[in-house]
This record gives C-alpha cells, structure tokens and sequence, in this order.
C-alpha cells in the first residue's frame, strides 16, 4: 500500500476528502442515533451498579457517588441527544468524544482502585469504545493515545512497579491492536455508509438536474402538513420552450435549461424541498415561511433565467395551517394551476408564439 493510500485510510476511512465530507451529514445523523443508544444502555448501566453497589458490601467497587456521576453524566448527554442535537447536528462529533471520555475516565477510575494488581477494564474500554461511531481514524487514534498516555502517568505515579509495569505494556500493546482495529473497521464501516448514501441518492435524486425525483417527492408529500406549524408555501416552476429548444438546438441545450431552472429553484428553496416531478416541471415547498417574501424572489429567479436566455412559468400558493389541518390538495391544485395560467399568457404573446421559434 503506497504512503498516500495509507494517508487516506487513516484521513478519511479510505475516502477521498469530497467524498468524506459529502458524507458528513448522514454519520452526524448515525452516531445521533448510537449516542442515543449507547446513552441510554450507559445510564442505566451506571444506575445499576450504583444499586448494587449500596445493596452489596462485598461489591469489587464499592464508590456509589462514582457511579451516580456517571449515570447523571449519560442522562445529561441523552438529554442533549434528545433535544439539541436534532437542531444542531454539528455538535454530534463533540457529544460523542464526551461520552468517550467519560468512559474512559470511568474505566481509568476502576483501574486505579486496587493499586497492586494490573487493570482490565481500561484495557477492555479501549479496545471497544472507539469502535463505537463513525469518524475519522486519525482523531479516534488521537484519543486512544491520549488516554494510554494520562493511563500510564497515572499507574506509574500511584500503583505499585509490579502492578505499573503490567499496565503499561498492556495499555501500549492493546493500544495498537486498538489503532489497527480502528482505522480497519472505521474504513469498512464508513465505506457501507457511504454505498448505503449512494444507493438512497441514486434512487431520490434527479440526475440531471441534482435536485429530488419524482419518488421522494411522492413519498414525502404528505409529511409536510405535519412539518409545518403555520403555514406551506408551494411554487411549481415549468420551463417553457423546452420541447421548442429540444427541437431547434438539441437535448442538450434542453438539459442546460433544465439545470438552470433547477438552480435557481434550489437558491430560493433549497435541496431539502426542490423537486422534479416531470419533464419540465418542478415543485418547491417552503415550510412557515413568509409569503409577501415569494414576488421578489420569483422575480429575482426570473430575471436571472431570461439573462441566460431561458424563460419559466412560476405558480404559488399558500396555505394555513388551521386547528392541526391543512389544505394540502387545495395548495397543490391552486399552485400549479397559477403556473400553466401564467404559461399560457407566455404563449399568447406574438413574439413568444411557439409557431413563431
């Protein structure tokens, strides 16, 4: 394997730095829901131990106060999973080396209690808990030495030199495995992410124009009621002449019209709710938004399509939400009717005459 192969395994999992970074919303979206996860098998992990730990005298661990910090500290990263975090997807990476530390520290704690023999869990927890998520090799190998280095300053300086001498080695050999696991199983977990995000794109999205299909539209169209609290915003959006420039100049000035409609759909709207739904026809929804702001961002869309020689029919229309409800066929209908009203008036005029292109 040459040095710069190697570089990327341990970069990116493998990836190239585009393709890695393209994925960085769907393993922000992964390691949210193992946070989650792991979050709450922690807590009442902790809440356990802290149970048996006052109902047991002989328990190996007897510092309860250890555990019930341990268990609020997995309540309060929970707490954030569950409430913040679906707000502000890029602090997942922090939340989730916080709970690393935490582990970490929990075992290093354990480790230290009985100064004359050598450590388990601290072994046990580096060698599974980088293996926990999704991210870099590089900066899960730059906590796992960060951990075997405090580790070792701390059993030299407290335990015995038998005991000190075992944990070491034992930390700084497992600590490889660890790495190597690591940027293994990090690479082949992120390259099936990264075939699974292929996959989910190449059946949602549109190809030529890059913004969704007609499939996702369909299949998230009656998540929007449910999305707003106020009001949705629908536009249709249609090309005109494209059957016309087809025609005169090839499919493939009809496919550059299309990709700058597509463009200035996806400036005003969005990739999250743009869609192609035919031949011509794109739909773009905007969830409570302000409807006196959709003229002059028509307009603006307009305008910047007639400067590259192209022209479209623009349809809108709003809808309140009211006691829960929403008139979602009535948007629909009311919006691309606007649109083909306004596309005939393109038509009737004499120098936009289809017969006169």
């Amino acid at each position: 394997m040459d040095i710069r192969r190697l570089w990327k395994l341990f970069l990116y999992a493998g990836l190239e730095k585009e393709e890695y970074t393209r994925l960085l919303p769907t393993i922000h979206e992964e390691n949210r829901a193992l946070l989650k996860l792991f979050s709450q098998l922690g807590a009442v992990m902790f809440f356990l131990l802290y149970i048996v730990s006052m109902l047991s005298q002989g328990f190996v661990t007897t510092n309860s106060t250890t555990y019930m910090i341990c268990a609020i500290g997995m309540l309060a990263v929970l707490f954030c999973v569950r409430f913040i975090l679906p707000n502000h997807l890029e602090l997942v990476t922090f939340f989730v080396y916080l709970f690393e530390i935490l582990l970490f520290a929990f075992s290093i704690y354990v480790s230290m209690l009985h100064v004359e023999k050598p450590a388990v869990s601290a072994v046990a927890f580096l060698l599974v808990s980088p293996l926990l998520f999704y991210d870099r090799p590089a900066r899960l190998t730059a906590l796992i030495a960060a951990v075997i280095a405090i580790f070792c300053l701390l059993v030299v300086r407290f335990k015995t030199p038998e005991a000190a001498e075992s944990d070491v080695w034992n930390m700084i050999t497992f600590g490889i495995v660890s790495v190597a696991a690591t940027v293994f199983m990090m690479s082949i977990k992120i390259r099936a992410l990264e075939q699974s995000w292929h996959i989910k794109y190449m059946s949602t999205t549109d190809l030529l124009t890059g913004v969704k299909n007609r499939n996702c539209y369909e299949n998230h169209l009656q998540d929007y009621p449910e999305m707003c609290t106020s009001n949705l915003i629908c536009v249709y959006a249609d090309a005109n002449g494209l059957h016309e420039m087809n025609n005169r100049l090839g499919h493939a000035a009809g496919d550059e019209m299309l990709r700058a409609v597509a463009k200035e759909m996806l400036q005003c709207f969005g990739e999250e709710h743009t869609y192609r739904i035919g031949g011509d026809e794109f739909v773009a929804f905007r969830v409570d938004g302000y409807p006196e702001d959709l003229p002059a961002e028509i307009d603006r869309a307009r305008k910047s399509l007639q400067a590259k020689g192209y022209n479209a029919s623009f349809g809108t229309a709003v809808r309140e939400k009211v006691h829960g409800e929403l008139d979602l066929d009535g948007l629909l209908s009311e919006a691309e009717a606007k649109m083909y009203d306004e596309k005939r008036a393109f038509y009737r005029q004499s120098q936009n005459d289809r017969r006169s292109r």
